[in-house]
């Protein structure tokens, strides 16, 4: 999932495969996330290694699973190139979308099927942690409808501040989010009794904001 120039690998150089394993799976390319399967690039001595090391801790992979990767490998290149465009579709939706909310700022995506969106201002003005405001939004802020998305400091201190959406779902859902968040983020008394019930998500102090 490349949108932006293309990927380049350390195995395209001369004399690399020598000193590199290329590891890949099926899940996003194929969307066979459940299947569990993947494969490797590498010398054969390398390959050997890792077949020992699969033969002790896996024995093997259902056989269904293989011959379908197999078929995947050759015959699905127009299948996964279709899903590939409709991924970066989506990608360009939410993105779109989500700049068009007071508050929320994203860069468009060089690649995968994620959205990060800087949330500090939203968050500084409510009090709330950005995954404090992952969580209001997908229990707090209705009684019907919610949306799932983390909060950035599940992928470290740095991401504090920032949302994660995903863009694995159909269009339609997209937009319905992307018209709920306004909603949502009006409703200060709905926010503030969050809060009040889960107090662990006050902000202690404001996060950093562009000028």
């Amino acid at each position: 999932m490349v949108w932006k120039g293309r990927h380049h690998s350390l195995l395209a150089q001369e004399g690399m495969i020598d000193h590199c394993l290329a590891a890949y799976t099926f899940s996003k390319s194929y969307s066979m996330s459940g299947w569990r399967l993947g494969f490797a690039v590498a010398s054969e001595s390398v390959a050997e290694a890792i077949g020992k090391m699969i033969n002790t801790s896996l024995s093997c992979t259902p056989p269904f699973i293989q011959l379908a990767g197999q078929a995947a490998l050759q015959k699905d290149a127009e299948e996964r190139d279709r899903t590939m465009r409709q991924f970066r579709e989506k990608v360009e939706l939410l993105t779109r979308g989500l700049n068009q909310i007071d508050g929320f700022r994203a860069l468009e995506p060089a690649a995968t099927f994620y959205v990060f969106p800087n949330v500090a201002p939203i968050c500084n003005r409510s009090g709330i942690t950005s995954h404090g405001l992952a969580m209001y939004l997908l229990e707090g802020a209705d009684e019907k409808l919610g949306i799932a998305c983390l909060g950035g400091e599940c992928f470290g201190e740095a991401g504090a501040g920032f949302l994660r959406f995903s863009c694995a779902e159909p269009n339609e859902r997209l937009e319905r989010a992307v018209e709920f968040l306004p909603v949502a983020l009006s409703r200060e008394d709905r926010v503030a009794a969050y809060l009040e019930n889960r107090p662990a998500f006050r902000l202690q102090r404001p996060y950093p904001t562009e000028g």
